[in-house]
């Protein structure tokens, strides 16, 4: 709540990223889903997959939060395709 009303979540960012195949686009939603978001009233993200592209749609209180949130999923898919390239 910020001065007495209840805040809503009207920031918002989507980004679609490539991946060389469906299946890893897949594996990336699903490794990702797990990760807990600490504070879900100001701060959700959504993945799904459809062909080769993870699409992660991203919602906060305030574009702070937002920058936050984004910087941090982004760092995990970066982990996470560093992973793939490694493995595949």
């Amino acid at each position: 709540m910020k001065n007495g009303r209840e805040m809503s979540l009207d920031y918002v960012l989507n980004l679609e990223i490539p991946f060389t195949t469906s299946r890893q686009a897949q594996i990336a939603a699903k490794v990702l889903v797990p990760d807990p978001i600490l504070k879900p009233q100001d701060f959700q993200v959504e993945y799904l997959s459809q062909d080769n592209i993870l699409a992660v749609h991203f919602r906060g209180i305030d574009d702070r939060v937002l920058r936050v949130g984004v910087s941090s999923v982004i760092d995990s898919i970066k982990t996470i395709i560093e992973t793939i390239d490694e493995l595949d």
